[in-house]
């Protein structure tokens, strides 16, 4: 049997496929040759997901049965085994939905031996394109995670059918950092405000993008400069009618790692409600702050700001935590925008 990619069409039409050759009767499937084997028909794959999530320094089990919640997509791109991913086009490449821990989608493969390349935005609305030289560009906001399966035997589970149930050795590692601010009035502060609304809170000096090449086991190098910033929202009670003391915290988001080398820089911008003399007034500024902080790939940051307010309504301290996954840790950093 010739190798080559078929499209098969339940009403029996054919027509070329996207990736190669076309040509098929009514009783074909698609499907892509790897290396060695009786290719005989077509294999289709579905993946059963691991419990754990792996980072950089640690693991943990989510509340989730599989790595990723149901709905959550991932692309699968097939090689033949050994070879290069940034030489050779991949044999096909199929976007797969998980559901209840099982992920289904159409890739179908002949008899043979192949490397599948697993790649996530841990998202339901898109997946990782790509490129031709076989890296994937990825910017803030991306949960990126990949997983890899090298030298995998397709074959149906038994004698008779046409399907591989595979289930993955390893947990999809992420390579983003997980961070959350929160803001939040100091319970100690000689003046107590009456309201205190977030604005905006924009952190700068990330990187812009970062590569992924397929098959690797870290980020590429980034040669570029650390002009990326990226915006936080969704803070919770953040209103005016909420108790100062308590917290506004973002929605967390997934960040490009930093190896610290450039400063991040903060801007808050805050609406603070007072009285003056019985006269309801509102206060609106912006406050900077810089840190001076690595964010590795797979670990989760809670910065917290306490904000202590004095008789000029000047927040006077800033204070920071950093937690991983499993454990916190707090850095004490008194005094960070002490002065405006």
């Amino acid at each position: 049997m010739n190798k080559r990619l078929k499209y098969w069409i339940g009403c029996g039409l054919c027509c070329l496929g996207s990736l190669g050759l076309a040509g098929c009767s009514g009783d074909d499937m698609p499907g892509a040759s790897g290396s060695g084997g009786d290719e005989g028909e077509p294999v289709a794959l579905s993946f059963r997901l691991c419990r754990l999530v792996a980072g950089e320094a640690s693991t943990r089990v989510d509340g989730d049965p599989a790595d990723m919640a149901d709905g959550k997509t991932f692309q699968v791109y097939a090689f033949p085994a050994n070879a290069s991913t940034t030489k050779t086009q991949p044999l096909d490449g199929k976007t797969y939905t998980v559901k209840n821990g099982v992920a289904t989608g159409e890739l179908y493969l002949y008899r043979g031996t192949y490397d599948l390349y697993l790649v996530s935005y841990n998202s339901s609305t898109e997946v990782p394109e790509l490129k031709t030289d076989g890296t994937i560009p990825v910017g803030n906001g991306k949960d990126f995670m990949y997983t890899t399966l090298k030298g995998i035997v397709v074959q149906p589970n038994q004698m008779g059918e046409s399907h591989m149930s595979v289930t993955l050795p390893n947990p999809f590692k992420r390579m983003g950092a997980q961070v959350q601010v929160s803001v939040a009035g100091n319970t100690n502060s000689p003046v107590t405000p009456t309201s205190l609304v977030v604005r905006s809170f924009l952190m700068n000096g990330l990187c812009e993008s970062l590569n992924y090449t397929l098959g690797g086991s870290a980020w590429n190098a980034y040669g570029g400069s650390f002009g990326g910033n990226y915006s936080f929202s969704g803070f919770t009670n953040n209103g005016t009618g909420y108790d100062v003391k308590k917290k506004r915290e973002s929605s967390p988001v997934v960040l490009l790692p930093v190896d610290g080398t450039a400063t991040i820089d903060l801007a808050i911008e805050l609406e603070v409600g007072y009285s003056d003399n019985g006269e309801a007034k509102v206060w609106k500024d912006t406050y900077p702050a810089s840190i001076q902080k690595v964010l590795l790939p797979g670990m989760t940051y809670q910065f917290d700001f306490t904000l202590t307010f004095y008789g000029i309504l000047n927040p006077g301290d800033l204070t920071l935590a950093v937690r991983d996954y499993e454990s916190t840790m707090t850095i004490n950093s008194d005094g960070l925008g002490k002065n405006k």
